[in-house]
């Protein structure tokens, strides 16, 4: 019986450690690359150009 309890807990500690390393992953991941983690300033950028890209579009048939 204390071997089955012994064996439970080093199997929730080595799952810990697991969750534990893939978090630190994912924040590194995450910091050395913000364009992950704000996709809506790149649509709002985007959409910013197709703006830009209209105004000139009726300047042009304007003149």
């Amino acid at each position: 019986m204390a071997t089955a309890i012994l064996h439970s807990l080093k199997q929730g500690a080595y799952t810990a450690i697991a969750l534990y390393v893939v978090f630190i992953a994912v924040v590194t991941v995450a910091s050395m690359h913000p364009q992950l983690t704000a996709p809506d300033s790149v649509a709002a950028q985007s959409s910013l150009v197709q703006l830009d890209r209209a105004a000139v579009d009726t300047k042009v048939r304007a003149s």
